[in-house]
């Protein structure tokens, strides 16, 4: 595969490719420009993504910031996520309401194809596979 080197305008071309379409697809648009993975952060949404061959592309947060709970709560966590695969929250919203139940930040391992999210500490975690498409 090409290296190809990431750019905030390739990621936003991910986006627009994929906007209003299922998230896997999303995941398919940046394995395909040579994201292996992502980071981002719930309380302002800023994102690390990094490549397959280890380059790192930082975009800063682009919603207003708010306090993620310190408690985690499992049930709501998964709660939150289905409302948004059913397609019942926009993204901002579905940050805060994993805010709300303690996620604090994100990752997505597209080579492993799943969602790790994460607690105000490493003992609270959870995870998602991605369905392949």
């Amino acid at each position: 595969m090409e290296i190809i080197e990431l750019t905030e305008e390739l990621i936003e071309s991910a986006e627009q490719r994929s906007a209003g379409q299922p998230y896997p697809l999303f995941v398919k648009n940046l394995k395909a420009i040579g994201v292996d993975n992502y980071e981002v952060k719930v309380k302002n949404h800023k994102r690390t993504y990094t490549s397959v061959n280890g380059d790192k592309l930082i975009i800063a947060g682009d919603l207003p910031e708010f306090e993620c709970a310190e408690t985690f709560e499992l049930e709501e966590v998964k709660a939150a996520i289905k409302r948004n695969q059913d397609g019942l929250t926009d993204y901002p919203t579905f940050l805060r309401e994993i805010g709300a139940a303690g996620i604090h930040t994100y990752v997505a391992d597209l080579t492993g194809m799943k969602v790790i999210y994460q607690g105000p500490n490493s003992e609270y975690e959870y995870e998602e596979m991605i369905p392949e498409v």
